[in-house]
């Protein structure tokens, strides 16, 4: 009975974990100059942050996800939160670079095992049939944390240094600790005979998985060959003055915020069978884009279409690959709730470099061909998905 007269209680709150966890990831971008003058480095190895975020995430979080999948998920995640702690504390007080990039690294691996073990305390208290929807409680809290989160840690620096930025976030985990431990469950499902930490990774050789791994992988590299550079694009090629740049960038967030609420619609609604639509409507979007940019008004709907499209595939893949573990691959329960963060990053990883390295060459009007062709890579693979789903059954 307490699992589920807590689930809007535990729904709310773990929507607040998902915004201290968004926090916590977009929170360097906004403060790097301040970082790299204070601590008397380069704006070039302050920016190497982001990179060392996403590596530790990519690359940590599956590690730890399944180093820790026979742990008491109650403890895990109250042991995960007061090391999230720690690391952001270190990273408050880091005294040089070095440092930094240390606590940096291990606030990645715990913020990626942390989404992972709060999609499944989501999807175990979720009323049947609305799993979808309290999984995207999770994404709306970090989409939340770069519409508010972002502008507000920029205003903390501005006043108070970067250092209270992390101050901000070390607030935040502390409130969520007695309350996370209030209204989730302490009993959650018992982890499944044979999850050993080599055999998690055997899920891989399920055709579906892999092809659901390599679609996401692929859709957030083409949404990220375009967004990295969103700025410029607005300010260069739609010609914005920077003093006014933060309104369509307001606009932006929101966008990302209704994506999310969209995503939980569409992940109770079909999920990955309906999201084939959603890949093409990318791939005829950025393929239109260059020629989109070329006036403000047009330029910018493309824009602000991208962000709306920009996370309808997160509930859905992550409900297909949790729903997949459950029903075929118990023992890799763990792995697959990190499913979308892990390899959402490597996308982000992916299509961030490839932009930077294509820029150079076509030019950021030109930059929604390549975005297009990994669209429609993704797309493929969801037609593949779909082709090797029905061929199961």
């Amino acid at each position: 009975m307490r699992q589920k007269s807590a689930v809007p209680a535990a729904g709310l709150a773990l929507m607040g974990l998902g915004f201290a966890l968004g926090a916590c990831e977009y929170v360097t971008v906004v403060i790097l100059p301040d970082i790299a003058a204070d601590l008397g480095v380069s704006l070039g190895a302050a920016g190497r942050l982001v990179s060392v975020f996403a590596a530790g995430y990519a690359v940590g979080t599956p590690i730890l996800m399944a180093a820790t999948a026979r742990l008491p998920r109650f403890r895990l995640l109250m042991g995960l939160l007061a090391l999230f702690l720690a690391a952001n504390a270190l990273s408050m007080l880091a005294p040089d670079i070095r440092v930094l990039y240390l606590a940096r690294a291990a606030s990645a691996m715990l913020t990626g095992t942390l989404t992972a073990v709060g999609l499944l305390f989501a999807r175990e208290s979720a009323v049947s049939g609305h799993e979808a929807q309290a999984i995207a409680m999770v994404y709306t809290g970090m989409s939340v944390a770069t519409v508010v989160g972002n502008p507000l840690n920029k205003t903390i620096c501005r006043l108070m240094g970067w250092r209270a930025t992390f101050a901000v976030i070390l607030l935040a985990g502390a409130v969520l600790v007695p309350v996370l431990a209030r209204v989730l469950p302490r009993k959650a499902a018992a982890p499944a005979e044979g999850t050993g930490f080599f055999r998690q990774f055997t899920v891989l050789r399920d055709r579906r998985y892999a092809l659901c791994v390599l679609m996401t992988i692929c859709t957030y590299a083409a949404t990220y060959i375009v967004y990295t550079y969103l700025t410029p694009i607005l300010t260069d090629v739609l010609g914005t003055a920077e003093a006014a740049v933060s309104l369509p960038l307001t606009v932006v967030g929101l966008c990302c915020l209704g994506s999310n609420v969209l995503a939980g619609w569409l992940g109770g609604r079909g999920g990955v069978e309906k999201t084939p639509a959603v890949l093409l409507l990318q791939t005829v979007l950025f393929a239109a884009m260059p020629a989109l940019l070329g006036h403000y008004w047009t330029g910018l709907a493309a824009v602000l279409a991208m962000a709306l499209l920009m996370y309808l595939l997160s509930t859905p893949v992550q409900v297909y690959a949790m729903a997949l573990a459950e029903r075929d691959h118990p023992y890799a329960a763990s792995l697959c709730a990190s499913t979308l963060s892990v390899a959402g990053n490597i996308g982000i990883a992916a299509g961030s470099f490839a932009s930077s390295a294509l820029q150079g060459v076509l030019g950021l009007r030109l930059l929604g061909l390549p975005a297009a062709a990994a669209a429609l890579a993704a797309l493929a693979l969801n037609l593949a998905l779909l082709r090797a789903d029905r061929a199961k059954k």
